[in-house]
């Protein structure tokens, strides 16, 4: 299913800043969208006739930016004032940031009704997504990565990541390593200073990301031990170079 052929509205359901964004960015292109936002759970189940937002029986595909589970999940089961009733054959595309168990449990809900279910994750912001750059991974059967494709690519280009779960993964991954690297050059930083090196000069060293060309595991290892001697001689505290160099020093024994 191409953009082009889409005449049944695009489902957005987001608590999220995403959800906004995704709105905008499909009515800049033209095409018919339901939306609605934010999402808050009913103390009782929610008949269709009672429910106060929206209509996504009609909707092919539908793009939920919910990050918590439990909403994600009320919403599903009707626990929510959105009138949440796709049909079989809609493709659900979750934005939000769920485990594999998580996945499974949610799997259980929809695929009784023919639903599919795919995950993706938007690297960028919000802003690339509204001007159509952000980068876009994918992950689900092939059919319904297919059907999702068609709308997702209009946020961005979309990486294909592997079955369900796969795209929040490989974000969370994305996550983990950037924050490991935040945290780990705000410590190398302290340490420089409590060793007498200027801001500049710590910057002009941490600005090379790899290590030197030629570097083993021992010479990391010993590197990193010095640094580790270091820290405890300067007090700054430093838990990630603490971490380094055990696993470093790990390594050099087993590759011994």
């Amino acid at each position: 299913m191409g953009t082009a052929s889409i005449r049944r509205p695009i489902g957005i359901i987001g608590n999220d800043e995403f959800g906004p964004a995704i709105a905008e960015r499909i009515a800049a292109c033209n095409l018919p969208a339901q939306y609605a936002a934010p999402i808050e759970i009913s103390a009782t189940r929610t008949s269709p006739e009672s429910s106060t937002e929206g209509d996504f029986s009609d909707c092919p595909v539908i793009l939920v930016a919910i990050e918590d589970t439990e909403t994600f999940r009320a919403l599903l089961d009707g626990r929510t004032r959105v009138n949440f009733t796709p049909t079989s054959g809609t493709v659900l595309v979750d934005l939000g940031a769920r485990t594999p168990r998580e996945f499974d449990a949610l799997l259980e809900l929809v695929e009784p009704r023919g639903i599919a279910l795919t995950d993706a994750a938007l690297i960028g912001g919000p802003e690339a997504a509204i001007e159509g750059r952000a980068k876009v991974l994918l992950g689900g059967n092939e059919a319904a990565v297919e059907v999702a494709a068609s709308v997702i690519s209009l946020l961005g280009g979309v990486e294909r990541t592997g079955p369900l779960g796969s795209a929040h993964a490989a974000a969370a991954l994305m996550g983990y390593v950037e924050a490991a690297h935040a945290v780990a050059r705000e410590e190398a930083m302290a340490l420089g200073a409590a060793c007498g090196l200027t801001p500049d000069m710590i910057s002009r060293v941490l600005s090379e990301r790899s290590p030197p060309f030629g570097m083993n595991v021992v010479q990391l290892a010993r590197r990193a031990d010095l640094a580790r001697r270091l820290a405890r001689d300067q007090n700054p505290g430093a838990e990630i170079v603490d971490l380094a160099a055990e696993k470093l020093a790990r390594s050099q024994r087993e590759n011994r």
